[in-house]
């Protein structure tokens, strides 16, 4: 239940900075984009914190934290926003969902 929960906590800082992301390229700088991603961000954090209290270490929980954050942002920058990804970037990929998984373990 609680690797669920960081699971979903890092799903929403994803979504946030993909927000924070679109909010930025746009033309337009919807203030919405703003307050939702801060309220989404917001609301991460305080999972992750609630995980880490009901007994995930805090050494697992911040290692995961930080590989799905980056690694998602990434991917999904890749795909949505057409950013490139260089061959370091696609192993760097390749290396955090590997990292990821055994973390799971």
């Amino acid at each position: 239940m609680n690797k669920l929960l960081l699971l979903s906590s890092c799903f929403i800082a994803v979504v946030a900075d993909m927000l924070f992301v679109w909010w930025a390229k746009r033309e337009s700088h919807p203030l919405s984009a703003v307050i939702i991603g801060m309220i989404l961000l917001n609301v991460a954090t305080l999972v992750w914190m609630y995980t880490m209290r009901k007994g995930i270490e805090s050494a697992t929980a911040i290692t995961f934290y930080a590989l799905f954050t980056v690694a998602g942002c990434s991917y999904l920058g890749f795909i949505i926003f057409h950013e490139p990804l260089s061959l370091v970037n696609s192993v760097g990929l390749l290396l955090a969902v590997i990292a990821l998984i055994l973390i799971s373990l």
